[in-house]
């Protein structure tokens, strides 16, 4: 089992954190959208679109996700960079939605149901 940890640097949830299994559908979403995994405030996160970007995990690789913008108006950013293409996730990474808009570090822990405590990566 594989859980991504999102640490809020800014924006209205800053100083929050996110754990979000990863399942059977091997995606998430972020945005405004009651549905996403990891939500924004409507209100005062204003540069988040409803579904503004997407998180695959690679099922052959335990520890590789991939971050995908959806055609958000204000754009995805991954460590200071635009985003428009998919691109792979690394340990640490700081995931901006819009230019302007709030900022998630990305972290993720491996955990097996039998064995050693997980291991955070």
């Amino acid at each position: 089992m594989v859980r991504i940890i999102f640490r809020h640097i800014s924006g209205t949830r800053a100083t929050e954190v996110d754990i979000v299994t990863i399942g059977a559908h091997r995606e998430l979403i972020l945005g405004r959208a009651s549905s996403a995994a990891v939500r924004f405030d409507p209100r005062g996160d204003g540069q988040v679109g409803r579904h503004h970007a997407r998180i695959i995990w690679d099922t052959t690789h335990d520890t590789r996700f991939t971050l995908t913008d959806l055609g958000s108006r204000n754009g995805t950013y991954v460590n200071g960079r635009r985003v428009d293409e998919p691109v792979q996730l690394g340990p640490g990474d700081v995931v901006r939605l819009g230019a302007l808009g709030p900022e998630v570090a990305v972290a993720w822990e491996v955990v097996s149901d039998i064995g050693p405590a997980p291991q955070l990566c």
